[in-house]
């Protein structure tokens, strides 16, 4: 082969390679699609699935609802974190967190600011800022029952995940 017939052999391959590359990433994954995948291995207890939707370390933030001291209505309540570091951690706690918990919501909501929950998160907002942000609702009543996605910006993993 001569060196013109190499080089366009090289340049056409050059070409190919950049075409696959840019049709790939066109296919990323929104961020929606990936909360979704969660809700989908939170609320079917996907274990393995779970893990692969996320990256360590993951906080948990759990928040109860109580009776208002006036008894009307219901106020945020006892508040706990969990920081899981190694998958050993996560092996040990993420089973009995997916078994209670069923993400309700069915739509993932992208389009949100982390004013909204500054009651909900308080001193915690600027561990938050770090992430992309998703929310499912988890029913209507006499409180509002949320499900708080922080994804890793870069891999799209979830980083943080609120409840109450």
């Amino acid at each position: 082969m001569d060196f013109s017939k190499k080089f366009r052999f090289s340049l056409l391959s050059f070409l190919y390679l950049l075409f696959l590359t840019a049709c790939n990433s066109s296919h990323a994954t929104s961020i929606a699609e990936v909360a979704e995948k969660i809700r989908f291995a939170v609320n079917n207890n996907n274990i393995e699935q779970f893990h692969s939707l996320t990256t360590l370390p993951l906080t948990i933030y759990e928040q109860e609802w109580e009776s208002a001291q006036d008894g009307m209505g219901f106020v945020l309540g006892k508040f706990t974190q969990k920081d899981i570091s190694t998958t050993s951690k996560f092996k040990a706690i993420i089973p009995d967190f997916l078994v209670s918990l069923q993400i309700e919501g069915k739509t993932p909501i992208t389009d949100i600011s982390l004013d909204m929950f500054k009651d909900e998160l308080g001193n915690k907002l600027t561990f938050w800022k770090r992430f992309n942000l998703v929310l499912f609702k988890r029913g209507e009543g006499d409180v509002e029952h949320i499900v708080l996605m922080g994804l890793n910006k870069t891999t799209n993993k979830l980083s943080a995940i609120y409840i109450n």
